[in-house]
């Protein structure tokens, strides 16, 4: 036990004493492993050691997540996603752990979803597109992966809204080509990812989805301000930060301190002004709540069984 300790906290006593792994369960490049590459160099400065950056994609983001959950909880791990969309695929294709074991260490902004349409079915808002579904003009919607088949899913039960088929796609790109190009006629996407064609006109934004609002879409209509039922347990993509169950409390406000003070620097904040990355921290409790909520309100509002089968 000795020997343990003094290799966690180093000869001095004090901690971090070595190398920090922060593990990204997606390829490099996306939106969760280009934020925290820019959170990388600063977070290390107010750390006072070098962080390792480990992409370990697959299995729709459960590779990585299974491989943070199983590591020493010493305060030498951390990884970064979002509880919304990775819950959502541990539901549909659930792995051999539990998700909810992860112990929360921050949440660092949020991105609303938003619902874009397709500018030349010219749809007045929100209702008309419903009532067209609802009269069969259309039958197809579209969004990322199975990720926002809950958000369909809420918008048949909750809204009445007739569709038949949910198309998923592989990113906030190819969702943005997809109702650019006429090929469905609406769906669901985050707004940072469709902010370029909303910019270029290639799209419309319908709809955000949390009361929140979106800061990249300020006039953008929200939906409860519409008169629909609120959605923001799957309204809006929480970027939170975890630990391995079990990290000691000492290590976990020293990590959560240097993550506040990282996200509040100049250079993160400039960075998120230029970027629409709106960066904000929060503290352990609001990533374990976040995780708890969605874990216990999905279920309430979409048939898992049927989330399978639709999936």
């Amino acid at each position: 036990m000795t020997a343990s300790l003094a290799g966690c906290l180093g000869s001095d006593g004090e901690y971090p004493a070595d190398t920090i792994t922060s593990i990204i369960p997606y390829d490099e490049g996306g939106g969760a492993d280009n934020i925290f590459r820019q959170m990388a160099d600063p977070l290390s400065e107010e750390l006072g050691t070098d962080i390792h950056i480990e992409n370990v994609p697959g299995a729709g983001a459960m590779r990585g997540i299974g491989q943070l959950l199983g590591e020493e909880p010493d305060g030498y791990t951390i990884g970064k996603f979002n509880p919304f969309t990775t819950s959502v695929q541990a539901m549909v294709n659930p792995p051999d752990f539990d998700m909810e074991d992860l112990q929360g260490l921050a949440t660092i902004g949020l991105n609303a979803i938003v619902l874009i349409g397709d500018p030349d079915e010219e749809f007045d808002d929100v209702a008309d597109l419903i009532d067209r579904y609802n009269d069969g003009e259309f039958g197809n919607i579209g969004g990322l992966g199975a990720s926002y088949l809950p958000n369909a899913a809420f918008f048949e039960q909750e809204y009445g809204m007739g569709w038949e088929n949910y198309v998923e796609y592989s990113g906030g790109g190819p969702i943005n080509q997809a109702v650019a190009s006429g090929e469905i006629p609406a769906a669901f996407n985050t707004d940072g990812s469709a902010l370029p064609a909303a910019e270029s006109d290639e799209v419309d934004v319908l709809a955000v989805l949390t009361s929140n609002g979106s800061e990249i879409f300020p006039d953008a209509p929200v939906i409860t301000e519409l008169g629909y039922e609120n959605m923001d347990f799957i309204g809006q993509i929480t970027r939170s930060m975890w630990v391995p169950p079990g990290t000691p409390e000492e290590q976990l406000e020293t990590l959560t301190e240097a993550v506040e003070a990282t996200v509040e620097s100049d250079t993160i904040q400039e960075w998120a002004d230029e970027t629409g990355n709106t960066m904000t921290y929060g503290p352990p409790e609001e990533a374990d709540d976040v995780l708890e909520q969605i874990w216990s309100d999905i279920p309430d509002v979409v048939d898992i069984d049927d989330l399978q089968d639709d999936s």
